[in-house]
This record gives C-alpha cells, structure tokens and sequence, in this order.
C-alpha cells in the first residue's frame, strides 16, 4: 500500500503530492499548538462529549494505558519473520540434500556451488517482498504462497545453470537429483513452520494481539455508519471519536459509547499509545474543512484514510479487507515500510555498539576530563522531541557550568557562551559531547543518522517552529538522529533565524524522501570528514 497514495479528484489529491516537502500552502497550514491543560487522560478524554447528550446514556467508556493491554502482534513483522524463516529452512535443507548426495560424483564441482548461490539469493531477493497479511490468511494460502516462491526460485535456478554452464546430459542428472531433494525437503520445513504458524494465530487472536487501533474523526451520520460497520470487525479496537466542533450534537448510541476528543486530544494521545489509523468521516464535498483535519492530523506518524461517502458503504471490495471491505481512500502514511525500519534499527545498533566499544578509552577519558574540571554531573541530559513528537532525555557530555544548565533548551549556546567550563569548548569543537547519545541509539530513542532532535522549548526570534514552518512536524515521522543530512549540508549549531530553519527542515524532509542504507552510509562517512575538518561549532 503506498504510503502517499491520495484520492485521485479535488484538491484532496493535490493535498499529497509530496506529502513531506516543505511549503504546502492553502488554508489550514498552520499546526495546532500543544494543549495547555497538560497530557491526555483516559478520564480527560471521557469527560470531552461535545454536544449534549441524553444523561440516561451511560458514560463514554474509559481509554486505559495502565500497560494491561496485551502486547500487539505486528502483521509486518509477522512476514518477514516468515520470509527470513523460508531462507532459513531452505539454506538448512540445501546442507542436508548435499550431505545426502556426497557420495553421488559431480562431473563439474562449480556447479552445485554455483546453483546454491543462485537459489539462496532468489529466495534472499524475496524477503523485500513480504506480504503485509499473513496474519489473516488461511493455512492453504500460506502454504500455497510458499510452495510458490520455492519452486520459481529452484526452477530459476535450474533453467540458468544449464543456460549457463551446459552440462551434458549425464552431468544433469545429478544436478536435477539434487534440486528436487533440496526443494522436497525445504517445503517440508516451510509446512511444519507454517502449520506453527496458523497455531499461534488462533491463539493472537483468541487473545486480542492482532487488532488494530483505530480512531474515527467526525461525528455525523457518516461516523455513526463507519463506526458501526468497524464494530463488526473482530481484527479492531476503537480508541474514540474525535471532532473539534465540540458544540456539535451526537445522536448515535456508538457514537456516545466512545471516549470523545478533539484533534489536540487525539494528537495528545498518539503519544500515550501506538494507534495504527485514523479514518476521517466527514463528507467529501466539505473540501475546505478536510483539507484543514487531514494537514493537523498529518502530523502524527500514523495511516490516515477517508471513509467513503455513503455510496461505498453500499459497494464493498476486496481493498481494505480489515475494515469490512470498505473501500478506504488512503491520503497519508508512514515515510519508512517496517522492512526498511527494521534494516535501519539493525544497522544503527549494530554501528553503535561497535563505536561505543572502540571509543571506549575516549569516552572514558572526556568523562574523566569532565569530572576534574568543574563540579557536577559528567552527564547531561536534555529533553527533546523525538519520535511521533514524543519527548526524550537526550544525553550529552556535560559542557555548561551545572547551575547552568538548560534541560529543555529554554536559551541556545551562542559562540564565546559565559556558561561553558573550561573543557566545554573544546568538546563541542570535536562533537565529543554528543558521542553519549550512542547509548540513546541502542535504546532506540535514536538513530545514527536522521533530523536531529530539537529541544522543547527552542524558539526561532521567540516564535515556535511550527509557526515558521507548516510542515515541520513531518520531521518526527522518523527517529532522530546524531548527525543528519542537514548538519552535513553547514546546517549546525544553533538556529538563529527563520531562513536557517526553514532550510534545515528543507533537508530533514528530503532526507526522509529519498531514504536508502547506503544514504546512511554517506551522511556517516560526510559527518567524520566534517568533524575532522574541524568545523567551527559552539
């Protein structure tokens, strides 16, 4: 499903163009400011029922986050589990059907060899290909898709070593022997897996670990239907219905039985709990209110949809087939397939544990520095935004006086700053105050590479970044990261002017369109040869 795909009429489709390049302009573009009443709770939110309501209607029922719900099995990660599994069991089979065939000569010792490899990088290329499903498919289908997938790989495979290499007749043989045993074998380990497989489904979803998280925007007539078709569905938990009308009436029973909201509530709690979509209901000839929702709602990292008018609920497809087969029009979603999140998380904690290892001696000697040359703490820690706009404690050498220090960021470092000791300088020079920040990458909070996190109260000529930039939220649809392709491109330091920061997200957001590994590599390898060069920084 393609993560930008819109609706192909109005200007609903020209809302999503490049739904993470900066400058969208229309009405609406301004971001909504961060609730000042404070966090989201589930008993806030049961409390906000716009519109009166009949008092013998019981209460919205209560959103809980007390960590009781049980963990949630990713339908993503349950494929490519599969996929890397199906390699396994093939690279496993190939090693048994070889032993078995040791005693068998082999007219042209390159060719087994030469197959193998040609099978394994088949099956490898596959592992892109997971589907997003599998948690819904029938046994018979897993199974036929896999028998599938292995004989076109070991059919491939053959085709081009006999293309290939031109083995006589006798020479097949072996050969032909061989592939087939391997390819019996592999599928019969695929099917034990399998068959584990639809066991433990039963069980997810006998246990709720397979529903998704849902939240409906609007609470008109439209609402009411998509609410009630989603009821129906074993595979989805509502978590409320939000509507900034908040003097708006709600007449339906399914509406009121849900905890009500506005988009500030609803963006508040993306931050308390992973929700997996939002599914806007509201009718689509009320273009200028949808184009006003859908640009608030954007900025949370999660798949936004709109429901069909009333017509679709009349004409069910295969499409969606998790929403009771309602043909929902896909406007935003998440930049990074969980594919490339997971490479991306593998490679980032992987490369910081191996610098954290080798920069052992150097980490110890700062933090040593650190402590003998002013009082305090060696660790500082500064909360900023990260992730879905939620706030971590950053760690960072200590570079300021203790009583100085600024854990939300309230005041940037300026060049010659008074509030700096004496080794401060020098680490912020060399970027080593910022080496600490490879223990947030392995807990996840970061990644070696990506926007860099900004403090929670920085301030651009004391206006807020939203303000100055309409998209600037889309930079916390990914991990922050340690250095990023800004910093790379002279965008260091403080931000001491709206051109500086408008610029800055220009390469944050083209960062994350044009994401690949070997993009990570780059910006690793630029930000050495920067740090090497000695780049002023204060």
């Amino acid at each position: 499903m393609p993560s930008d795909r819109v609706a192909d009429s109005g200007a609903i489709a020209r809302l999503a163009r490049s739904p993470y390049r900066p400058g969208v302009s229309g009405p609406g573009t301004g971001t909504l400011s961060r609730p000042t009443a404070g966090r989201v709770t589930p008993s806030r939110i049961a409390r906000i029922a716009p519109g009166s309501r009949d008092d013998r209607t019981p209460p919205p029922r209560r959103v809980t986050f007390d960590g009781k719900r049980p963990p949630r099995v990713r339908p993503a990660a349950v494929a490519s589990a599969l996929q890397l599994i199906d390699f396994v069991c093939v690279l496993i089979a190939g090693m048994v059907s070889l032993a078995l065939q040791s005693a068998i000569p082999w007219p042209l010792p390159f060719l087994p060899g030469a197959t193998a490899a040609l099978v394994l990088a088949l099956m490898m290329r596959g592992l892109t290909g997971a589907s997003q499903d599998v948690t819904r498919q029938r046994l018979a289908a897993l199974l036929g898709d896999s028998v599938v997938h292995v004989l076109v790989a070991f059919g491939f495979a053959l085709i081009a070593a006999i293309a290939v290499f031109q083995p006589a007749p006798a020479e097949r043989a072996p050969l032909v022997a061989w592939l087939l045993g391997w390819a019996a074998i592999a599928m019969a380990e695929i099917a034990v897996v399998r068959g584990g497989l639809a066991a433990l489904q039963s069980r997810w979803q006998r246990a709720g670990r397979l529903k998704q998280l849902v939240a409906v925007y609007g609470t008109g007539d439209l609402a009411e239907r998509l609410v009630e078709r989603l009821g129906a569905c074993s595979d989805i938990e509502m978590v409320g219905v939000f509507d900034d009308r908040a003097g708006r009436s709600i007449i339906g029973d399914g509406l009121r039985a849900l905890p009500h909201g506005t988009t500030a509530d609803l963006v508040e709690m993306s931050r308390l709990m992973e929700i997996d979509r939002i599914v806007v209901a509201l009718p689509h000839s009320a273009e200028q209110r949808l184009l006003e929702i859908l640009r608030k709602l954007h900025k949370m990292p999660v798949e936004i949809s709109l429901a069909p008018d009333m017509v679709g609920f009349r004409v069910p497809t295969k499409d969606h087939a998790a929403f009771g087969g309602l043909p929902l029009i896909d406007v935003y979603g998440k930049p990074l397939t969980f594919g490339q999140n997971l490479v991306k998380s593998a490679f980032d904690r992987a490369a910081a544990l191996a610098a954290i290892v080798t920069l052992s001696p150097v980490l110890l000697a700062v933090a040593a520095a650190i402590k003998f040359d002013s009082r305090g703490p060696v660790l500082f820690r500064q909360n900023r935004y990260g992730f879905g706009d939620r706030v971590i404690q950053v760690f960072k050498f200590r570079t300021m006086k203790a009583e100085a220090s600024d854990a939300n960021g309230e005041k940037q470092t300026e060049r010659n700053d008074p509030r700096l000791t004496r080794i401060g300088g020098f680490l912020r020079k060399w970027s080593l105050d910022e080496l600490p920040q490879l223990f947030n990458v392995l807990r996840g909070e970061l990644s070696l590479v990506g926007p860099r996190p900004h403090a929670v109260s920085m301030r651009v000529r004391q206006r807020r970044n939203e303000d100055i930039v309409p998209d600037y939220a889309l930079r916390h649809h990914v991990k922050p990261g340690i250095t990023g392709w800004a910093q790379v491109n002279g965008c260091h330091g403080p931000v001491d002017s709206e051109a500086h920061l408008q610029r800055r997200v220009a390469y944050d957001l083209d960062y994350i369109n044009h994401w690949s590994l070997w993009f990570d590599i780059r910006i690793v390898l630029k930000t050495a040869l920067l740090v090497l060069g000695r780049r002023a920084a204060y």
